[in-house]
């Protein structure tokens, strides 16, 4: 058996992608359960994950094996092949796999959360895969006040929601497996990267700010104010902010903790690798829990907005329109408004003492808030195409070689008599490729294939996302605020250019030939 080999599920979600990544920079073998989705097969999915670390990276990783099954499933609906696969090559799973619905909905969370890691264990036993690490979470505490010590689990708590108790008793089926050496481990909330605020999940704080935005758009009673000029951490904010008189119910003297998912995985896989103890709970949560105005402020000023203010404990009385509006829409978030217990970290400091968590200050809120309000929290991204579907129907020879050339004198970027660069572009997946484009006083010049040693600045990015610009479908400027576009050289030139082309694919959005196919197809039916 591969004593470095581990099995990992859950790795589709925001904190497993960034443990595949980690536990393969670290040199373990992994071979990884996943199911399809949205018509996505299991490895297309994860092929997908892989693409996206070689994009970020700018290096490949070590490609997992992926195993085809169901958490929900007896033997995680694994055949005979693959349970001797697991069995030769994963000397220990790392369950990471969880539901995270609040509402019960039909069996879950359950299903997933309480008889997924039942499944897991019960594989692991029948196999001799001998280490399970334990993903679980610090709120099995349930609405205990705290401190909250790493060695406890049931103490007559009350539990917010099914994912709470679920997960408890995850944790109480893996105390119980006595073949199995287990460790497990307790996030408190996770949030985006700390360096980039990547994210691809809008729970909790998220689903405030989202609110938040929303409300403010649409609240009949906001009205203008003249926005406040911030001081310190408090940028000014142009143009004014409108004004959303609602109270939250709380006092602004709670406090939250939250964790930075890239800080989560590093700290689970150094743990894993090297000092996680069998026997032992490590509450992998931060010692500077993140005071509820920071929060508020940050989010005003990404909403643009003003007026939000502490309504008390006790909650908001009476509620006004606007009031009973966020109540409503945030009611699988209200019992957290009370803020997090205190959590004991000493286990998870004697292993790790050079690895505290990042502190997630204002700055940082600012960045996750920021990136997740250039992806219009979560729904700019696409969904998974299959690999085969990828491109289809759309060259982007075509665009640049025809295209570009055609309608480019027509369009205000021809107007710009002082735009004279040499712009590459390098489009990866299916219909992809690399191009060159001179202007010279505003006219493009020329069109070649490669990128120009000399060029000025340099886009990369994906055919897929590439699409999406060039039918105006997403903003050229939130491509890059998302990081779904890279840069070379001059940033501040390509984001000027970058406003440009965005009014170029307004005024002439690209139709393509699987557009133009059923645009024919739909006439012929009308």
């Amino acid at each position: 058996m591969d004593a470095r080999g581990i099995l990992l599920t859950g790795a589709t979600g925001l904190l497993g992608r960034y443990l595949l990544r980690d536990l393969l920079r670290a040199g373990h073998t992994v071979t990884v359960l996943a199911r399809d989705r949205h018509g996505t097969g299991a490895k297309e999915r994860v092929a997908e994950l892989g693409a996206f670390w070689s994009d970020a990276l700018r290096a490949d990783l070590p490609p997992p094996v992926v195993l085809h099954g169901d958490l929900t499933a007896p033997r995680l609906g694994l055949g005979d092949a693959e349970r001797r696969w697991v069995a030769r090559h994963c000397a220990s799973a790392v369950h990471a796999a969880a539901s995270v619905s609040f509402p019960a909905c039909a069996d879950e969370p359950w299903r997933t959360n309480a008889d997924g890691t039942r499944h897991v264990i019960e594989l692991c036993e029948e196999l001799g895969v001998a280490r399970l690490h334990h993903v679980s979470t610090a709120f099995v505490c349930g609405e205990r006040a705290g401190p909250v010590y790493e060695h406890e689990l049931a103490c007559g708590q009350r539990f917010r929601n099914s994912y709470e108790a679920s997960k408890f008793e995850a944790e109480r089926i893996v105390r119980r497996a006595r073949s199995i050496r287990a460790t497990v481990y307790r996030p408190s909330v996770i949030v985006g990267d700390s360096v980039t605020g990547y994210t691809s999940a809008y729970h909790g704080i998220y689903y405030f700010a989202q609110l938040i935005a929303r409300l403010a758009g649409r609240s009949p009673g906001a009205s203008r104010v003249p926005a406040a000029l911030g001081g310190g951490d408090r940028p000014r904010r142009d143009p004014p902010a409108r004004r959303l008189p609602l109270r939250l119910p709380c006092t602004g003297r709670e406090t939250f903790n939250l964790v930075p998912v890239d800080w989560v995985s590093r700290a689970l896989v150094r743990l894993v690798g090297h000092c996680g103890a069998p026997g032992k709970t490590y509450h992998l949560v931060s010692s500077h829990p993140v005071p509820a105005p920071w929060i508020k402020e940050v989010t005003e000023e990404i909403a643009g907005v003003e007026g939000i203010g502490w309504g008390g404990a006790v909650g908001v009385r009476p509620p006004t329109a606007l009031e009973c509006a966020f109540l409503e829409q945030f009611r699988e978030y209200t019992a957290y408004l009370a803020g997090a217990p205190s959590f004991d970290r000493r286990n998870t400091r004697e292993a790790l003492p050079q690895l505290a968590a990042p502190r997630v200050d204002r700055a940082l809120l600012r960045r996750l808030f920021r990136f997740a309000a250039a992806d219009d929290w979560g729904r700019r991204r696409p969904r998974p195409v299959p690999a085969t579907q990828a491109g289809a129907g759309f060259a982007c020879v075509d665009y640049f070689e025809r295209f570009l050339p055609e309608y480019s004198p027509r369009s205000l970027i021809a107007q710009v008599a002082g735009l004279n660069l040499t712009v590459g572009f390098e489009l990866r997946g299916a219909g992809g490729g690399a191009w060159s484009c001179e202007w010279a006083g505003g006219r493009l010049v020329r069109v070649a294939r490669g990128v120009d040693a000399a060029a000025d600045l340099t886009y990369r990015t994906d055919t897929a996302t590439f699409r999406e610009v060039v039918r105006a479908a997403l903003p050229p400027q939130e491509a890059f605020l998302a990081r779904r576009v890279e840069i070379d050289g001059d940033t501040e030139k390509a984001l000027k250019l970058a406003v440009l082309f965005a009014h170029f694919v307004q005024q002439f959005p690209y139709a393509s030939a699987d557009q133009k196919e059923t645009s024919h197809a739909a006439a012929l039916c009308a």
